[in-house]
């Protein structure tokens, strides 16, 4: 696997793809990295996006952390692109501080009879009408009980035991976000949101995390969510 930083080049290509993106948002994102992958047929990789912070480059433009199989080429004056292989040596019990940005959502049951599913639906936004229906009113305990759903959903002990992880103390909410984006196949907007984590984790099983952690967290991988960066502490 490679972990890289891709930033937009100050080309007049990058200008217009940089253009794009502002205005039809992440998932025009992926589909100008997915162009870094012309050699690879499925073209896997997980992103970030983030916001520059002038280090190499003008501050507050789009940068993107990609984790894929191969390693991406740019053959367009598009991106400077930094690559690293990235191949962690893990043991059970290592403990590793990470950051993810997630989809986090929920099957709700159906009110359609016959029909086991109705569909998937954001977990904060579904505690916050749940609050509402409780009689909640005040602001902050509904905004307090959005950010208990959101842990929640993280620490669920069946995701942990996927994800082959403990958390020894509760991880941070780190912010939320709901947007909009668009595929040339659909005539309506798509709407997701993404919540930001932040925390220590500890290795329980070194082989399932590292699947996991390839693999993806959680949904909207196209969008930008499901990527856990990781560092030793």
């Amino acid at each position: 696997m490679y972990l890289s930083r891709v930033r937009f080049l100050p080309t007049s290509s990058a200008r217009a793809a940089l253009l794009k993106i502002q205005q039809q948002g992440s998932y025009a994102s992926h589909q100008l990295l997915w162009r870094l992958f012309t050699d690879q047929s499925e073209r896997n990789f997980l992103f970030r996006e983030e916001q520059s912070k002038g280090f190499n480059g003008p501050k507050g433009l789009p940068e993107f952390l990609v984790l894929s199989e191969i390693e991406p080429i740019c053959q367009e004056q598009l991106f400077q692109i930094e690559s690293k292989l990235f191949k962690p040596q893990l043991s059970s019990g290592d403990r590793l501080g990470f950051r993810l940005r997630a989809n986090p959502t929920i099957a709700l049951k159906s009110k359609v009879p016959d029909q086991k599913r109705g569909g998937r639906h954001d977990v904060l936004m579904h505690a916050k009408t749940q609050a509402k229906l409780d009689g909640e009113k005040n602001p902050a305990a509904i905004q307090q009980r959005m950010e208990r759903a959101a842990i929640d959903w993280l620490t669920a002990p069946a995701r942990l035991e996927r994800l082959g992880i403990d958390f020894d103390i509760e991880p941070n909410f780190c912010g939320y976000s709901q947007q909009r984006t668009y595929k040339k196949t659909e005539r309506q907007p798509i709407s997701y949101s993404s919540v930001d984590y932040e925390g220590i984790l500890t290795i329980r099983d070194p082989e399932i995390f590292l699947s996991q952690l390839t693999a993806g967290i959680g949904r909207a991988k196209s969008f930008g969510c499901g990527l856990m960066l990781i560092r030793r502490v």
